[in-house]
Protein backbone atom coordinates (compact mmCIF):
# COMPACT_ATOMS: atom_id res chain seq x y z
CA UNK A 1 0.00 0.00 0.00
CA UNK A 2 2.48 2.15 0.88
CA UNK A 3 4.72 1.64 -2.13
CA UNK A 4 1.64 2.40 -4.02
CA UNK A 5 1.23 5.76 -2.70
CA UNK A 6 4.40 6.54 -3.40
CA UNK A 7 3.87 5.76 -7.28
CA UNK A 8 0.59 8.01 -6.86
CA UNK A 9 2.34 10.97 -5.44
CA UNK A 10 5.50 10.85 -8.24
CA UNK A 11 3.15 10.58 -10.74
CA UNK A 12 0.76 13.65 -9.38
CA UNK A 13 4.42 15.60 -8.82
CA UNK A 14 5.14 14.91 -12.25
CA UNK A 15 1.54 16.21 -13.41
CA UNK A 16 1.56 19.33 -11.05
CA UNK A 17 6.02 20.32 -11.79
CA UNK A 18 4.95 19.75 -15.53
CA UNK A 19 2.14 22.25 -15.68
CA UNK A 20 3.76 24.75 -12.77
CA UNK A 21 6.61 25.25 -15.13
CA UNK A 22 4.71 25.93 -18.33
CA UNK A 23 2.16 28.01 -16.42
CA UNK A 24 5.01 29.86 -15.36
CA UNK A 25 6.32 30.42 -18.64
CA UNK A 26 6.24 34.01 -20.02
CA UNK A 27 6.35 34.25 -23.93
CA UNK A 28 5.97 37.73 -24.31
CA UNK A 29 9.03 39.21 -24.33
CA UNK A 30 10.43 36.44 -26.57
CA UNK A 31 12.44 37.04 -29.75
CA UNK A 32 11.94 34.17 -32.14
CA UNK A 33 14.34 35.33 -34.74
CA UNK A 34 16.57 33.24 -36.76
CA UNK A 35 15.47 30.21 -35.06
CA UNK A 36 15.39 26.69 -37.17
CA UNK A 37 12.40 24.58 -36.33
CA UNK A 38 12.95 20.32 -36.73
CA UNK A 39 9.76 18.93 -37.88
CA UNK A 40 9.02 15.46 -37.63
CA UNK A 41 6.71 13.90 -40.29
CA UNK A 42 4.72 11.15 -41.63
CA UNK A 43 4.03 12.14 -45.54
CA UNK A 44 5.76 9.58 -47.50
CA UNK A 45 8.75 11.12 -49.97
CA UNK A 46 6.77 12.55 -53.62
CA UNK A 47 3.22 11.98 -51.70
CA UNK A 48 0.87 14.57 -52.57
CA UNK A 49 1.19 15.03 -48.73
CA UNK A 50 4.57 15.77 -48.79
CA UNK A 51 4.59 17.72 -51.99
CA UNK A 52 1.88 20.17 -50.13
CA UNK A 53 3.43 20.21 -47.06
CA UNK A 54 7.21 21.25 -48.58
CA UNK A 55 5.19 23.94 -50.72
CA UNK A 56 3.72 25.20 -47.55
CA UNK A 57 7.21 25.37 -45.47
CA UNK A 58 8.96 27.15 -48.28
CA UNK A 59 6.25 29.99 -48.18
CA UNK A 60 6.47 30.53 -44.25
CA UNK A 61 10.18 30.40 -44.56
CA UNK A 62 10.26 32.38 -47.34
CA UNK A 63 7.71 35.11 -45.89
CA UNK A 64 7.71 35.02 -41.93
CA UNK A 65 9.34 38.56 -40.74
CA UNK A 66 11.41 36.63 -38.39
CA UNK A 67 13.80 34.49 -40.56
CA UNK A 68 12.58 31.51 -38.73
CA UNK A 69 13.67 28.15 -40.86
CA UNK A 70 11.58 24.92 -40.96
CA UNK A 71 13.35 21.74 -41.80
CA UNK A 72 10.95 19.13 -41.99
CA UNK A 73 12.34 15.13 -42.32
CA UNK A 74 9.97 11.92 -43.11
CA UNK A 75 10.17 9.66 -40.63
CA UNK A 76 8.30 6.98 -41.24
CA UNK A 77 4.79 6.05 -40.24
CA UNK A 78 3.39 6.79 -36.69
CA UNK A 79 4.79 3.21 -35.23
CA UNK A 80 8.28 4.39 -36.64
CA UNK A 81 7.70 8.00 -35.27
CA UNK A 82 6.65 6.72 -31.69
CA UNK A 83 10.15 4.69 -31.61
CA UNK A 84 12.14 7.40 -32.58
CA UNK A 85 10.50 9.66 -30.42
CA UNK A 86 11.29 7.09 -27.44
CA UNK A 87 14.62 6.96 -28.17
CA UNK A 88 15.05 10.26 -28.71
CA UNK A 89 13.38 11.09 -24.96
CA UNK A 90 16.40 9.03 -23.67
CA UNK A 91 19.26 10.85 -25.34
CA UNK A 92 17.37 14.44 -25.33
CA UNK A 93 17.47 15.06 -28.78
CA UNK A 94 14.36 16.21 -29.91
CA UNK A 95 12.69 17.86 -32.82
CA UNK A 96 10.45 21.05 -31.88
CA UNK A 97 7.40 19.59 -33.73
CA UNK A 98 6.63 15.68 -34.46
CA UNK A 99 3.45 14.21 -35.79
CA UNK A 100 1.13 11.87 -33.77
CA UNK A 101 -2.38 11.18 -32.45
CA UNK A 102 -3.42 12.09 -28.92
CA UNK A 103 -2.88 8.28 -27.62
CA UNK A 104 1.43 8.72 -28.73
CA UNK A 105 1.59 12.53 -27.55
CA UNK A 106 -0.11 11.89 -24.40
CA UNK A 107 2.94 9.43 -23.45
CA UNK A 108 5.32 11.53 -24.47
CA UNK A 109 3.61 14.64 -22.15
CA UNK A 110 4.23 12.25 -19.42
CA UNK A 111 7.62 12.44 -19.72
CA UNK A 112 7.91 16.15 -19.43
CA UNK A 113 8.86 16.76 -23.30
CA UNK A 114 5.31 18.54 -24.58
CA UNK A 115 4.18 21.43 -24.62
CA UNK A 116 0.67 22.68 -23.55
CA UNK A 117 -0.15 24.61 -26.37
CA UNK A 118 -2.67 26.76 -24.92
CA UNK A 119 -0.08 28.92 -23.12
CA UNK A 120 0.72 29.82 -26.76
CA UNK A 121 -2.90 29.67 -28.59
CA UNK A 122 -4.17 32.49 -25.75
CA UNK A 123 -1.13 34.41 -25.78
CA UNK A 124 -1.72 38.25 -26.25
CA UNK A 125 1.83 38.55 -28.05
CA UNK A 126 1.48 35.28 -29.90
CA UNK A 127 -1.90 33.43 -29.78
CA UNK A 128 -5.06 33.33 -32.13
CA UNK A 129 -7.46 35.96 -31.32
CA UNK A 130 -11.07 35.63 -30.09
CA UNK A 131 -12.43 36.22 -33.07
CA UNK A 132 -10.41 34.04 -35.23
CA UNK A 133 -10.49 30.83 -32.66
CA UNK A 134 -14.16 30.77 -33.67
CA UNK A 135 -13.30 30.31 -37.28
CA UNK A 136 -11.78 27.47 -36.25
CA UNK A 137 -13.44 23.88 -35.54
CA UNK A 138 -12.51 23.24 -31.64
CA UNK A 139 -14.88 20.26 -32.26
CA UNK A 140 -11.72 18.35 -34.16
CA UNK A 141 -8.96 20.47 -32.22
CA UNK A 142 -10.36 19.66 -28.73
CA UNK A 143 -9.64 15.91 -29.33
CA UNK A 144 -6.02 16.38 -28.24
CA UNK A 145 -6.87 18.49 -25.20
CA UNK A 146 -6.94 16.07 -22.25
CA UNK A 147 -9.10 17.22 -19.22
CA UNK A 148 -8.24 13.99 -17.35
CA UNK A 149 -4.98 13.76 -14.56
CA UNK A 150 -2.33 14.52 -15.14
CA UNK A 151 -2.83 16.52 -18.23
CA UNK A 152 -5.83 18.59 -16.11
CA UNK A 153 -6.86 20.61 -19.80
CA UNK A 154 -3.36 20.59 -21.43
CA UNK A 155 -3.54 20.78 -25.27
CA UNK A 156 -0.95 18.67 -25.76
CA UNK A 157 -1.18 18.89 -29.69
CA UNK A 158 -2.64 20.52 -32.68
CA UNK A 159 -4.36 18.96 -35.82
CA UNK A 160 -3.43 19.69 -39.19
CA UNK A 161 -6.20 18.00 -40.91
CA UNK A 162 -8.95 15.42 -40.48
CA UNK A 163 -10.38 12.13 -41.55
CA UNK A 164 -13.28 9.74 -41.56
CA UNK A 165 -13.45 5.74 -41.05
CA UNK A 166 -16.20 5.20 -43.88
CA UNK A 167 -18.54 2.63 -44.91
CA UNK A 168 -18.40 1.88 -48.93
CA UNK A 169 -21.43 0.07 -50.26
CA UNK A 170 -21.64 -1.03 -53.86
CA UNK A 171 -25.17 -0.60 -54.74
CA UNK A 172 -25.35 -2.78 -57.70
CA UNK A 173 -24.37 -5.92 -55.56
CA UNK A 174 -27.47 -5.57 -52.79
CA UNK A 175 -29.41 -5.02 -56.15
CA UNK A 176 -28.88 -7.90 -57.38
CA UNK A 177 -28.98 -10.13 -53.94
CA UNK A 178 -32.67 -9.08 -53.60
CA UNK A 179 -32.15 -5.84 -51.66
CA UNK A 180 -33.76 -2.53 -52.10
CA UNK A 181 -31.03 -0.25 -53.78
CA UNK A 182 -29.32 1.96 -50.99
CA UNK A 183 -26.49 1.65 -48.05
CA UNK A 184 -28.09 -0.45 -45.42
CA UNK A 185 -30.15 1.19 -42.38
CA UNK A 186 -29.08 -0.96 -39.46
CA UNK A 187 -26.72 -3.60 -38.41
CA UNK A 188 -29.02 -6.19 -39.14
CA UNK A 189 -29.40 -5.28 -42.30
CA UNK A 190 -26.24 -5.42 -42.99
CA UNK A 191 -25.46 -8.62 -41.27
CA UNK A 192 -28.51 -9.70 -43.73
CA UNK A 193 -26.80 -8.77 -46.92
CA UNK A 194 -23.31 -10.32 -45.89
CA UNK A 195 -24.65 -13.64 -45.23
CA UNK A 196 -26.97 -13.50 -48.95
CA UNK A 197 -23.36 -12.51 -50.79
CA UNK A 198 -21.57 -15.53 -49.10
CA UNK A 199 -24.34 -17.73 -49.66
CA UNK A 200 -24.04 -16.75 -53.50
CA UNK A 201 -21.93 -17.99 -56.52
CA UNK A 202 -20.77 -14.45 -57.09
CA UNK A 203 -19.80 -13.10 -54.12
CA UNK A 204 -18.13 -13.10 -50.60
CA UNK A 205 -19.51 -11.63 -47.38
CA UNK A 206 -17.86 -8.95 -45.90
CA UNK A 207 -14.31 -8.62 -45.20
CA UNK A 208 -13.56 -8.74 -41.79
CA UNK A 209 -10.54 -6.58 -40.14
CA UNK A 210 -9.56 -7.13 -37.05
CA UNK A 211 -7.96 -4.00 -36.42
CA UNK A 212 -8.58 -1.79 -33.25
CA UNK A 213 -10.27 1.24 -35.38
CA UNK A 214 -12.16 -1.37 -37.26
CA UNK A 215 -13.44 -2.59 -34.09
CA UNK A 216 -14.56 0.38 -32.30
CA UNK A 217 -15.91 1.72 -35.18
CA UNK A 218 -18.33 -1.30 -35.03
CA UNK A 219 -18.54 -0.89 -30.89
CA UNK A 220 -19.66 2.56 -31.88
CA UNK A 221 -22.39 1.53 -34.15
CA UNK A 222 -23.53 -0.46 -31.21
CA UNK A 223 -24.03 3.07 -28.90
CA UNK A 224 -20.77 2.14 -26.88
CA UNK A 225 -17.23 2.90 -26.80
CA UNK A 226 -14.07 0.95 -25.57
CA UNK A 227 -13.62 3.52 -22.43
CA UNK A 228 -15.92 5.04 -20.29
CA UNK A 229 -14.57 8.89 -19.61
CA UNK A 230 -16.78 9.48 -16.97
CA UNK A 231 -15.92 6.26 -15.03
CA UNK A 232 -12.53 6.56 -16.13
CA UNK A 233 -11.76 3.23 -17.16
CA UNK A 234 -12.12 0.79 -20.28
CA UNK A 235 -14.92 -1.60 -20.56
CA UNK A 236 -14.29 -3.94 -22.76
CA UNK A 237 -17.00 -6.01 -21.24
CA UNK A 238 -19.84 -3.29 -21.77
CA UNK A 239 -22.88 -4.51 -23.97
CA UNK A 240 -21.39 -3.15 -26.91
CA UNK A 241 -18.19 -4.03 -27.05
CA UNK A 242 -20.34 -7.64 -26.45
CA UNK A 243 -22.54 -7.42 -29.31
CA UNK A 244 -19.45 -6.47 -31.43
CA UNK A 245 -17.59 -9.42 -30.80
CA UNK A 246 -20.84 -11.59 -31.03
CA UNK A 247 -21.50 -9.89 -34.75
CA UNK A 248 -18.29 -10.74 -35.57
CA UNK A 249 -18.20 -14.30 -34.35
CA UNK A 250 -21.49 -14.78 -35.49
CA UNK A 251 -20.65 -13.01 -39.23
CA UNK A 252 -17.11 -15.95 -39.51
CA UNK A 253 -19.03 -19.04 -38.06
CA UNK A 254 -22.04 -18.25 -40.99
CA UNK A 255 -20.18 -17.46 -44.15
CA UNK A 256 -21.23 -13.87 -43.81
CA UNK A 257 -17.95 -12.97 -43.43
CA UNK A 258 -14.43 -13.78 -44.41
CA UNK A 259 -10.81 -12.84 -42.27
CA UNK A 260 -7.89 -11.33 -45.25
CA UNK A 261 -4.29 -11.31 -45.22
CA UNK A 262 -3.00 -8.95 -46.90
CA UNK A 263 -3.13 -4.88 -45.84
CA UNK A 264 -5.87 -3.40 -47.61
CA UNK A 265 -7.44 -6.44 -49.23
CA UNK A 266 -10.66 -5.47 -47.47
CA UNK A 267 -10.96 -2.39 -49.85
CA UNK A 268 -9.29 -3.91 -52.62
CA UNK A 269 -12.13 -6.79 -53.03
CA UNK A 270 -14.75 -4.18 -52.79
CA UNK A 271 -13.23 -2.37 -55.49
CA UNK A 272 -13.14 -5.06 -58.12
CA UNK A 273 -16.58 -6.20 -57.17
CA UNK A 274 -16.45 -9.34 -55.03
CA UNK A 275 -18.08 -8.12 -52.00
CA UNK A 276 -20.98 -5.59 -50.98
CA UNK A 277 -19.24 -4.07 -48.45
CA UNK A 278 -15.94 -2.45 -46.61
CA UNK A 279 -14.82 -0.13 -44.22
CA UNK A 280 -12.37 2.17 -44.60
CA UNK A 281 -10.68 5.49 -43.95
CA UNK A 282 -11.59 8.35 -46.55
CA UNK A 283 -8.01 9.14 -47.02
CA UNK A 284 -8.32 5.84 -49.10
CA UNK A 285 -10.92 6.79 -51.72
CA UNK A 286 -8.09 7.10 -54.25
CA UNK A 287 -7.23 4.17 -53.79
CA UNK A 288 -10.07 2.46 -53.99
CA UNK A 289 -11.32 4.68 -57.16
CA UNK A 290 -7.60 3.87 -58.76
CA UNK A 291 -7.99 0.06 -58.34
CA UNK A 292 -11.83 -0.08 -59.55
CA UNK A 293 -10.38 1.78 -62.65
CA UNK A 294 -7.97 -0.55 -63.13
CA UNK A 295 -10.32 -3.41 -62.51
CA UNK A 296 -12.87 -1.56 -65.01
CA UNK A 297 -15.80 -2.49 -62.36
CA UNK A 298 -18.05 -0.01 -63.02
CA UNK A 299 -20.70 -1.06 -60.19
CA UNK A 300 -21.97 2.25 -59.02
CA UNK A 301 -20.78 2.38 -55.09
CA UNK A 302 -21.29 5.10 -52.41
CA UNK A 303 -19.62 6.00 -48.80
CA UNK A 304 -21.77 6.61 -45.71
CA UNK A 305 -21.35 6.38 -42.09
CA UNK A 306 -21.95 3.39 -40.40
CA UNK A 307 -25.16 1.90 -40.24
CA UNK A 308 -26.16 1.65 -36.32
CA UNK A 309 -27.89 -0.86 -33.74
CA UNK A 310 -31.56 -1.22 -33.99
CA UNK A 311 -31.83 2.15 -31.23
CA UNK A 312 -28.58 3.64 -32.61
CA UNK A 313 -28.30 5.94 -35.68
CA UNK A 314 -25.20 6.16 -38.38
CA UNK A 315 -22.26 6.33 -36.23
CA UNK A 316 -18.56 7.67 -38.04
CA UNK A 317 -15.08 7.46 -36.32
CA UNK A 318 -12.48 10.19 -36.37
CA UNK A 319 -8.82 10.37 -37.10
CA UNK A 320 -6.83 13.15 -36.46
CA UNK A 321 -3.29 12.74 -36.89
CA UNK A 322 -1.83 16.00 -35.29
CA UNK A 323 1.25 17.51 -34.41
CA UNK A 324 2.76 18.01 -30.56
CA UNK A 325 5.48 20.89 -30.00
CA UNK A 326 8.22 19.39 -27.58
CA UNK A 327 9.72 21.58 -25.01
CA UNK A 328 12.62 23.57 -26.23
CA UNK A 329 14.22 27.41 -25.42
CA UNK A 330 10.78 29.95 -25.36
CA UNK A 331 12.33 31.54 -28.24
CA UNK A 332 11.97 27.69 -30.24
CA UNK A 333 8.57 27.24 -28.66
CA UNK A 334 7.07 30.15 -29.98
CA UNK A 335 9.23 29.69 -33.01
CA UNK A 336 7.40 26.64 -33.55
CA UNK A 337 3.76 27.33 -32.41
CA UNK A 338 4.03 30.05 -35.52
CA UNK A 339 4.81 27.61 -37.60
CA UNK A 340 1.77 25.44 -36.51
CA UNK A 341 -0.07 28.91 -36.65
CA UNK A 342 0.83 29.71 -39.75
CA UNK A 343 -0.44 26.36 -40.82
CA UNK A 344 -3.96 27.01 -39.20
CA UNK A 345 -4.37 29.95 -41.15
CA UNK A 346 -6.97 29.97 -43.80
CA UNK A 347 -5.35 29.91 -47.39
CA UNK A 348 -2.83 27.32 -46.04
CA UNK A 349 -5.85 24.99 -44.84
CA UNK A 350 -7.64 25.60 -48.34
CA UNK A 351 -4.21 24.52 -50.18
CA UNK A 352 -3.44 21.25 -48.20
CA UNK A 353 -7.69 20.93 -47.67
CA UNK A 354 -7.67 20.87 -52.02
CA UNK A 355 -4.53 19.34 -52.82
CA UNK A 356 -4.61 16.09 -50.47
CA UNK A 357 -8.08 15.90 -49.88
CA UNK A 358 -8.49 15.77 -46.04
CA UNK A 359 -10.44 17.90 -44.27
CA UNK A 360 -9.88 21.19 -42.42
CA UNK A 361 -9.82 22.63 -39.18
CA UNK A 362 -11.26 25.39 -40.12
CA UNK A 363 -15.56 26.42 -40.53
CA UNK A 364 -14.91 29.38 -42.79
CA UNK A 365 -13.43 28.00 -46.15
CA UNK A 366 -15.37 26.11 -48.49
CA UNK A 367 -12.99 23.89 -51.16
CA UNK A 368 -14.65 24.46 -54.47
CA UNK A 369 -13.95 22.06 -57.56
CA UNK A 370 -11.21 24.97 -58.65
CA UNK A 371 -9.17 24.45 -55.61
CA UNK A 372 -9.58 20.72 -55.18
CA UNK A 373 -6.38 19.57 -57.02
CA UNK A 374 -6.01 15.73 -55.79
CA UNK A 375 -5.49 14.05 -58.78
CA UNK A 376 -6.58 10.79 -57.58
CA UNK A 377 -9.99 11.42 -55.98
CA UNK A 378 -13.17 12.84 -57.87
CA UNK A 379 -14.42 15.87 -56.24
CA UNK A 380 -17.78 14.70 -55.71
CA UNK A 381 -16.57 11.70 -53.33
CA UNK A 382 -14.51 14.40 -51.14
CA UNK A 383 -17.80 16.55 -50.79
CA UNK A 384 -19.81 13.39 -49.95
CA UNK A 385 -17.55 12.83 -47.27
CA UNK A 386 -17.04 16.27 -45.74
CA UNK A 387 -21.31 16.28 -45.85
CA UNK A 388 -20.68 12.81 -43.62
CA UNK A 389 -18.59 15.01 -41.22
CA UNK A 390 -20.75 18.00 -41.10
CA UNK A 391 -24.36 15.80 -40.71
CA UNK A 392 -25.72 16.26 -37.14
CA UNK A 393 -27.67 13.55 -37.29
CA UNK A 394 -24.53 11.34 -37.08
CA UNK A 395 -22.77 10.66 -33.93
CA UNK A 396 -18.79 11.07 -33.92
CA UNK A 397 -16.51 8.94 -32.02
CA UNK A 398 -12.82 9.21 -31.34
CA UNK A 399 -10.79 6.67 -29.56
CA UNK A 400 -8.95 7.31 -25.82
CA UNK A 401 -6.46 10.11 -26.14
CA UNK A 402 -4.89 7.78 -23.52
CA UNK A 403 -0.99 6.95 -23.13
CA UNK A 404 -1.62 2.90 -23.02
CA UNK A 405 -4.56 2.94 -25.60
CA UNK A 406 -1.11 2.48 -27.71
CA UNK A 407 -0.30 -1.04 -26.08
CA UNK A 408 -4.01 -2.04 -26.12
CA UNK A 409 -4.18 -1.49 -29.83
CA UNK A 410 -1.68 -3.97 -29.83
CA UNK A 411 -3.76 -6.59 -27.17
CA UNK A 412 -7.53 -6.15 -29.18
CA UNK A 413 -6.84 -7.68 -32.45
CA UNK A 414 -5.50 -10.77 -30.46
CA UNK A 415 -8.45 -10.97 -28.74
CA UNK A 416 -10.19 -10.40 -31.15
CA UNK A 417 -8.61 -13.42 -33.06
CA UNK A 418 -8.31 -15.56 -30.42
CA UNK A 419 -12.80 -15.21 -30.15
CA UNK A 420 -13.36 -15.34 -33.70
CA UNK A 421 -10.82 -18.40 -34.42
CA UNK A 422 -12.86 -20.50 -31.70
CA UNK A 423 -9.79 -20.27 -29.32
CA UNK A 424 -11.36 -18.85 -26.25
CA UNK A 425 -14.82 -17.82 -25.17
CA UNK A 426 -15.73 -14.27 -25.59
CA UNK A 427 -16.34 -13.44 -22.32
CA UNK A 428 -12.88 -15.11 -20.92
CA UNK A 429 -11.44 -13.04 -23.27
CA UNK A 430 -12.91 -10.15 -23.04
CA UNK A 431 -12.33 -10.32 -19.26
CA UNK A 432 -8.85 -10.82 -19.31
CA UNK A 433 -8.79 -7.79 -21.85
CA UNK A 434 -10.30 -5.61 -19.63
CA UNK A 435 -8.28 -6.69 -16.64
CA UNK A 436 -5.19 -5.82 -19.01
CA UNK A 437 -6.56 -2.52 -19.94
CA UNK A 438 -7.14 -1.71 -15.99
CA UNK A 439 -3.49 -2.83 -15.84
CA UNK A 440 -1.86 -0.63 -18.41
CA UNK A 441 -4.06 2.56 -17.47
CA UNK A 442 -3.14 2.70 -13.71
CA UNK A 443 0.18 1.75 -14.77
CA UNK A 444 0.62 4.51 -17.48
CA UNK A 445 -2.20 7.04 -17.15
CA UNK A 446 -3.06 7.65 -13.69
Amino acid sequence: MKKRLIIVLAVLALGIGMAAAQDSADYEGVDPSGQTVAYWHQYSDDSTQANTMAALIEEFNSSNEYGITVEALHQGHYGTIEDLMNTAIISGELPNLVAGYANAVAGWANEGVVLDINLLLNSPTWGIAADEQALLNFDLLDVNQLDFAPFYGMRVAWANQNSLNLFYTNLDIVEQLGFERRVPQTLAEFEAISCAAGASDMYQGYPLDTGTSHFESFVAAHGGAIFDSDAGEYIFESDAVVATMDLFTRMLENNCAYLFAERYQNTGDFSIGITPFAAGSSAGIPFITWDAAEAEMTDEWVISAFPGADDVGATIQLFVPSQAILTASPEAEVATWLFVKYLAGKAPQLAWSGATGYFSIRNDIEVTEADFTEPRMPYQRFVEAQGILRDAGVSVYSSPGLPSYSAIRGLLPNTIAEVVNGDAPAADALAELNADAAELHEELDI
